[in-house]
């Protein structure tokens, strides 16, 4: 079973959103009268619509039925429709929705909402990666269109798979598991279809038959189900934006993160098939971005109203339609989602949505042999190789010889220095022209100290080098490229070493953790 650490123990936790412990149980039951019969028939039926194009799992399909019940809650996450499902803890955050959803007491449907508006095309196309020589690299995918397009409107391109599939061919080790590791990637993503949909194949594929639904953001029945509250955000533009910035500004001043800058306006638009933001410009409308072009604020209004699917939300509108179109009595997220919902919450009141129960996603570290062994040793722990600051081949140096050497290079200065002092005496009473001679002389000297000084390091750390390789591979195992291994590397790599069967092993074992990092030796 999984070991843990406390995640404020850890550096990159410090200023996160993760400010204390959350209890799970304490959850608090929404006010279900917004989700009608009507509502509630609309909402299954679009995601079984897609569920089964998808050909989702029949626990998958049995909980999205289940939101039809009058008292069916969901228990909410999600991320950008990355590829392969994105770095681990996208995959993270759906399992613990699937374990926040195990109460026998309540109707919890876990949801997984596949933010599909988002035009961050960069993020999403990337696979982390370690390659054969155990070194990070993070791997593209490239569909040749540079738009600012919604990424869950991109549609595959098959050029730009089969290269990405060639490059983790090239980049990951070969093993007995390869062949099916880089089939998930040309299985799941099928020409014609988007980003979001092979998302939903590939998350499937990897995880099995789970209980949860995938939700595709773009999805035009469900922001019909929303349509008010894009309204809302039109009618209300001016409260909204001073009530994020007086909750803005009131969380600075108590030193708690505030990731979302307060801008006036909170929708984009289609237009043309972009994803284009929409800039408030007084009475006069709003201003299309990236375009010369205007509309009023008539036009948008009308567009809230009978095509709603054109709107998608920015950041701090998002959990508010999120909620809208969804019972959420849980949301699951990482420090930074946390950061948003209590920055947002005002907005929540001023739109009328009341506010899920706020829980931490499950974070893990896998540990493989390799790691383990280093572990075992007694002289490092998890902990260190987690440290971004951790430097092996200094951990390494001989601490004894370090000092000696400290000390001797010190005793050289100060001898130099002393002789220097002594010296301009002399120097005064027989040519005191002699005393920049004397300078010079003592510079060179004090850099021929510290030079010299510096070579004996550098002997010192070679003669660790063998160790501080293993204790670097170790560390960038758990640690790739300076961040956490859930946030750099794909689900494709461990499933590629390991195997589905292992990875979805691992997948069984993760706890629900809050506040914790979970080690999971592989």
């Amino acid at each position: 079973m999984p070991t843990h650490i406390p995640l404020l123990r850890l550096p990159q936790f410090e200023t996160s959103g993760l400010r204390e412990p959350i209890d799970a149980r304490m959850i608090v039951l929404r006010n279900l009268s917004r989700f009608t019969p009507e509502h509630r028939a609309i909402l299954a039926d679009a995601l079984l619509a897609d569920l089964h194009r998808w050909n989702a799992p029949p626990q998958a399909i049995a909980a999205a039925e289940r939101l039809r019940q009058p008292n069916a809650y969901a228990v909410v996450t999600g991320q950008q429709a990355g590829l392969l499902t994105g770095p681990l803890y996208s995959i993270y955050k759906a399992m613990g929705a699937v374990i926040q959803g195990r109460r026998p007491d309540y109707q919890f449907v876990p949801v997984f909402w596949i933010e599909a508006d988002d035009h961050d095309f960069a993020e999403a196309s990337a696979v982390g990666v370690l390659d054969r020589a155990g070194k990070p690299a993070m791997l593209r995918y490239d569909d040749g269109d540079p738009r600012p397009l919604h990424v869950g409107d991109r549609v595959v391109s098959q050029e730009g798979l089969l290269a990405l599939a060639e490059s983790l061919r090239q980049h990951l080790l070969p093993t007995d598991f390869s062949d099916a590791a880089i089939g998930l990637l040309t299985d799941s993503y099928r020409p014609g279809e988007t980003l979001a949909d092979g998302f939903a194949r590939a998350f499937y594929a990897i995880a099995g038959d789970v209980p949860i639904v995938l939700l595709n953001s773009r999805s035009a029945p469900l922001k019909r189900l929303a349509g008010d509250l894009f309204a809302a955000a039109i009618t209300e533009r001016d409260a909204a934006f001073a009530a994020l910035s007086k909750s803005t500004e009131s969380l600075r001043a108590s030193g708690i993160s505030t990731p979302i800058e307060p801008k006036p306006g909170m929708l984009f638009l289609t237009h043309n098939g972009e994803r284009r933001g929409l800039e408030p410009q007084g009475g006069e409308g709003y201003r299309i971005k990236g375009t010369e072009e205007w509309i009023s604020e008539a036009e948008l209004r009308q567009i809230a109203a009978t095509a709603p699917e054109r709107l998608s939300p920015n950041v701090a509108l998002r959990p508010i339609i999120q909620d809208g179109i969804l019972p959420t009595t849980i949301y699951i997220g990482g420090p930074t989602e946390l950061a948003y919902q209590r920055q947002v919450n005002q907005l929540y009141r001023l739109f009328g949505v009341e506010e899920p129960t706020v829980i931490p996603r499950p974070f893990a570290t896998l540990i493989e042999p390799k790691v383990r062994r280093i572990v075992e040793q007694g002289r490092w722990g998890i902990q260190e190789l987690l440290n971004p600051a951790f430097d092996p081949a200094t951990a390494l140096m001989d601490g004894q010889l370090n000092d000696q050497l400290h000390a001797a290079a010190e005793r050289a200065l100060a001898l130099v220095n002393d002789a220097e002092q002594e010296l301009v005496g002399i120097a005064g009473e027989i040519d005191a022209s002699l005393k920049g001679a004397l300078g010079a002389a003592a510079t060179a000297a004090r850099k021929q100290f510290d030079d010299f000084s510096k070579r004996l390091r550098s002997a010192l750390k070679k003669r660790e080098q063998t160790e501080a390789d293993r204790l670097t591979a170790a560390q960038t195992l758990v640690l790739p490229d300076g961040a956490l291994q859930e946030r750099f590397l794909n689900p494709i790599y461990f499933i590629n070493k390991f195997g589905l069967d292992g990875f979805r092993a691992m997948l069984g074992q993760l706890q629900a953790g809050e506040g914790l990092m979970q080690l999971m030796d592989l």
